[in-house]
């Protein structure tokens, strides 16, 4: 599935349109658009790539937004997921990795410090597939392209074929070695706080990156991911036999 999606998401670039809601439709009319698009501004922005993409001969001209351009292929195509997710509900989907980790297939989340509200593909060759924007559509550019913080979250789907046990590996066990701190949604003191962690409670982290390590830490509602400084991330030694 993974060199199916791959293929999927390469065939979609240059050709595509971003239109907010879409995924993956081809009977596409400038009505259709209006009925998606939140002002004129967006609607003549679309409009103008659409003329442009005909203009060359492109047939059929697929729209997308950025988890829609994931979802058409592993909901409508393949079936893996059963129902839509949002960049957040495909963030929550996978299994957290630090950006070093990242493999072909692999997705990246820009986190605002509210949410979620992004998502694309990492390609395994330093670039990535994404639904941009209603300029551009679907693009395949470098990692960096839009800024070293363009891409701040990084997670892989158990996808048939993509190594989910070597995402896992880098994982390790550790306790809150601080008394009361602070789970935040990104890597950052100014980021929103999603709960607090005390003194001695379990972790699921991996290995920080500037000096924040995003963990797994029980809350009063269950497991919540979010980030903790580095500081207070203590490795857990295990005993012999365990």
């Amino acid at each position: 599935m993974l060199d199916g999606f791959l293929a999927y998401l390469g065939a979609q670039v240059g050709r595509s349109l971003y239109v907010w809601g879409a995924q993956g439709e081809t009977d596409i009319t400038e009505r259709w658009i209006r009925t998606r698009e939140s002002s004129e501004a967006n609607v003549q922005r679309v409009l103008r790539l659409w003329k442009t993409l005909k203009e060359q001969g492109v047939s059929p001209i697929a729209a997308y937004d950025c988890s829609g351009l994931i979802m058409h292929y592993l909901k409508d195509m393949t079936g893996f997921f059963k129902s839509d997710m949002t960049a957040a509900g495909l963030c929550r989907a996978c299994v957290p990795i630090s950006r070093g980790a990242l493999q072909r297939g692999d997705l990246l989340f820009r986190d605002n410090g509210t949410k979620v509200h992004h998502v694309g593909i990492y390609m395994g060759d330093g670039t990535a597939v994404e639904a941009e924007g209603r300029d551009v559509g679907v693009t395949r550019r470098a990692l960096d392209a839009g800024g070293a913080e363009y891409w701040n979250r990084y997670g892989r789907l158990p996808l048939p074929g993509a190594p989910v046990a070597e995402a896992l590996k880098e994982a390790y066990f550790a306790v809150c070695s601080g008394g009361s701190v602070y789970l935040r949604r990104g890597p950052g003191a100014e980021t929103q706080k999603l709960g607090t962690v005390h003194r001695g409670d379990k972790l699921l982290a991996l290995p920080a990156e500037d000096g924040w390590c995003e963990v797994a830490a029980m809350q009063k509602n269950g497991i919540a991911r979010g980030y903790m400084a580095e500081r207070y991330v203590k490795r857990e030694t295990m005993k012999n036999g365990e």
